[in-house]
């Protein structure tokens, strides 16, 4: 799913709701329940200038940065000697890696309590009452962070960065000597990024030159072993990316990150599928599914019913034993559960996978060709870009099977039509 900043640095995410500049207010709102040592003069000043940014819906769409640098840079915080301004840029700039944006957003929906654990409350931050504006605001941001998925999350990373640069501008200050190492993090996220969707593909040359250099200078940062798993995978060598990825979710499990382990199972259930190691993937997906049952994640049950589509339609075209009336089952049970979480790759995902169980099982033409146009049509509609490879693979593999029948022509000319006039929106 794709997710752009306009203008005005609002974030368009999985929910359509999060923005950097939402993510500026969260922190004035952090600021005021951790600083009562500041004094009523400033917490006033401080909350009329929440109030009037979160009191209104429409308001919730802030103008734009430039106008929330310029407010901060008017409230003026005397028991630190300085306005609000740097501040904020400080909290942005402690937000150096993915994992940091993961434990903010964690740390400020603490912040919410309702009522009466409100008045029972004897710590030293200032709890916020979860049906206040404060609170509604702050479970609303961490919802849509918690709807995003981990591409949404770095292109959201990306764009903080992006804010870090305008504010550090607008206080007349340089960048810190910090800002190089969130570059160098940034540039890690694009690369995987691109991983992700052209995995099977040859790259050229730079990115291979950008892929070592990002190992080579971002040794702690936990990402790049995913990076390297990446990479390692493409290349072929099943041991070293095994490691790779347990690296990877090793350093976030110290983070105390207690749902990480199901993740780990359904990434290596999907790096063992890629590299042919079918058994083994099949067993990493039970445990996984096991676990994601007891932690009642939803989000990633989701993914491991794609995953477990995936290795039933590749067996079906080796294996005439394989149940195609429970794969089938199963594929509608994706589409529809992703349908409801209105997790819009997982469904395009899944319906790619019905149209290739038909085109495997020689199923009706009409059903095959009307299919594929609903999916190009969820792609552009959607903007999910990443799924534009695999619909290009599924419908070439429709024409191969059908080509013979004059009526395919026709209709294989009406889609690639129909991909030419949808190119604009999805680059």
């Amino acid at each position: 799913m794709s997710s752009e900043a306009n203008s005005n640095g609002n974030y368009s995410s999985g929910s359509g709701y999060l923005s950097s500049t939402k993510l500026v207010l969260l922190i004035c709102i952090e600021q005021y329940s951790r600083h009562y040592d500041w004094g009523p003069a400033t917490l006033s000043e401080l909350g009329e200038f929440l109030a009037l940014h979160l009191y209104e819906a429409t308001a919730w769409t802030v103008a734009s940065l430039d106008e929330l640098c310029n407010s901060l840079d008017k409230i003026s915080v005397k028991a630190e000697n300085q306005t609000l301004l740097p501040i904020v840029r400080q909290r942005l700039c402690a937000l150096e890696t993915i994992d940091d944006l993961y434990m903010f957003f964690d740390a400020v929906g603490q912040l919410v309590v309702d009522a009466e654990a409100r008045m029972e409350s004897d710590e030293e931050v200032t709890l916020l009452d979860s049906e206040s504006i404060f609170g509604i605001f702050i479970r609303r941001c961490c919802l849509a962070f918690n709807l995003m998925d981990f591409q949404e999350i770095s292109r959201f990373f990306a764009e903080c960065l992006d804010m870090v640069r305008t504010i550090a501008k607008s206080d007349g200050e340089r960048k810190p000597v910090v800002y190089s190492q969130l570059e160098m993090q940034e540039q890690a996220e694009v690369l995987i990024s691109r991983l992700e969707e052209e995995s099977q593909t040859p790259l050229p040359e730079k990115m291979e030159k950008d892929i070592r250099r990002s190992l080579e200078q971002l040794p702690r940062y936990s990402r790049i072993h995913y990076l390297q798993y990446l990479d390692l995978v493409r290349r072929g060598e099943s041991e070293q990316s095994e490691i790779s990825l347990r690296r990877f979710f090793d350093s976030n499990t110290i983070k105390d990150n207690r749902t990480i382990y199901q993740y780990a199972l359904m990434y290596m259930a999907a790096m063992r599928a890629q590299l042919g190691m079918i058994e083994l993937s099949q067993e990493a997906l039970r445990e996984a599914t096991q676990v994601a049952r007891d932690c009642q994640d939803h989000i990633c049950l989701l993914y491991i019913i794609c995953w477990e589509a995936r290795l039933m339609c590749a067996a079906l075209q080796h294996d005439k034993h394989v149940s195609k009336n429970r794969l089938k089952q199963l594929l509608i049970a994706l589409v529809a559960k992703a349908s409801s979480m209105r997790n819009h790759e997982m469904e395009i995902a899944g319906r790619i996978l019905q149209t290739d169980l038909l085109i495997l099982t020689k199923g009706p033409k009409e059903e095959v060709f009307e299919s594929l146009v609903l999916i190009q049509a969820l792609i552009v509609e959607h903007d999910v870009r990443k799924m534009r490879e695999q619909w290009h693979r599924t419908a070439s593999r429709a024409w191969a099977e059908y080509e013979k029948q004059p009526w395919a022509r026709d209709v294989m000319q009406r889609l690639l039509d129909q991909t030419s006039s949808a190119e604009t929106p999805l680059h």
